[in-house]
């Protein structure tokens, strides 16, 4: 359903990016070249795409090498069992921050033991929820004091174009990406392993990603990921402010009329507000603001976890009760007055 409706959670619905648009309308004309081919039409396209991969590598401090993946979740899967793989000798546990993406807790306990030593540390980077941001620095020193020199996985998703993610390079050794919480398509990610660091694949396939990872690569999606993730990431300044001023009058209006902000004591990247008003559990609250013509989601973005208190909220402290009615607001960067005001209208009404 989309009609008149308005996204108001950008991290779980949010427009094309212009620039995807047109790299993915590109895509489809003519003929569909892999870049696994033997044709010149083939090796174009893989030098398209080894371009691509440069273009993301830079955002990232070009301290290592990006591989593509179909979503952030084929990232965490694969930085989790790939890393682990590798270093199994020594150990198969494996330390995830409890308020990390459930993503990276259910991949630890799907492929973690109890034997030897803590070979993984994962984390994400910004909590998506409420969007706050991990001390990068205190995390990696707790990691090395608690375990000595495990592998560091940061998860990203919901990063670009809202913090520095080539800060991340100087302390992780795999990161993972998205694309579609800030416009780029669904259905791509990308998966970035430091220099000298060894994984496993996750798909052994055909040889592709020079063997990392087994599978055609949509270069039409990845052309779209990687276009408006540059942009956002050279706007990164300017949305800041633009999303700083719009939060802040929502989060205002919010506190005022006896709501909760959560996260509001700790460093928050921009754009990304997480509430809870007095009343019934966040899908009744959703379902009102649909029928006012805007879609929300609640604090974990997802219909898996729906019915159940979010496991970020909680490790903050915050009741099950208040948890459960607690809503995500992620807004556009360009969104109008008009839009705003109607919205925090149908909020508090």
């Amino acid at each position: 359903m989309d009609g008149d409706s308005t996204s108001v959670d950008m991290i779980s619905a949010s427009t094309l990016h212009p620039l995807a648009k047109e790299e993915i309308i590109a895509s489809l004309e003519g003929y569909q070249h892999r870049a696994s081919g033997f044709s010149e039409p083939s090796f174009l396209i893989s030098q398209q795409l080894e371009k691509r991969r440069n273009d993301l590598e830079i955002l990232l401090g070009s301290k290592g090498t990006i591989w593509f993946t179909s979503g952030a979740d084929e990232s965490a899967t694969w930085a989790i069992r790939g890393l682990l793989s590798t270093n199994s000798k020594k150990g198969s546990k494996i330390d995830v921050k409890e308020d990390a993406h459930i993503s990276l807790i259910n991949a630890a306990k799907r492929f973690g033991g109890d034997s030897g030593k803590t070979v993984i540390s994962a984390a994400s980077a910004m909590d998506i929820e409420t969007g706050r941001i991990l001390d990068l620095k205190n995390w990696n020193d707790d990691a090395i004091q608690r375990h000595g020199s495990p592998r560091k996985v940061l998860d990203a998703r919901g990063a670009i174009g809202r913090i520095s993610i080539s800060e991340m390079s100087l302390f992780a050794d795999a990161i993972i990406l998205d694309s579609e919480s800030f416009g780029g398509p669904m259905g791509i990610g990308a998966l970035w392993i430091k220099h000298g660091v060894r994984i496993q694949p996750l798909i052994e396939g055909s040889g592709q990603e020079k063997g990392r990872r087994g599978g055609t690569v949509p270069v039409g999606l990845v052309n779209a990921f990687v276009e408006a993730a540059i942009q956002l990431e050279e706007n990164r300044i300017k949305n800041t402010k633009l999303w700083n001023q719009l939060h802040n009058r929502l989060e205002s209006r919010i506190i005022q009329n006896g709501g909760e902000i959560f996260g509001v004591d700790q460093e928050r990247a921009p754009g990304i507000t997480c509430l809870s008003l007095p009343g019934p559990p966040a899908e009744i609250y959703l379902q009102h603001l649909e029928q006012r013509g805007f879609i929300a989601a609640p604090s974990s973005g997802c219909t898996a976890t729906a019915g159940k208190p979010s496991h970020v909220l909680t490790s903050m402290g915050i009741k099950n009760e208040t948890a459960l009615r607690a809503i995500r607001i992620s807004l556009q960067p360009d969104t109008t007055e008009e839009i705003l005001e109607n919205l925090i209208n149908a909020l508090l009404n």
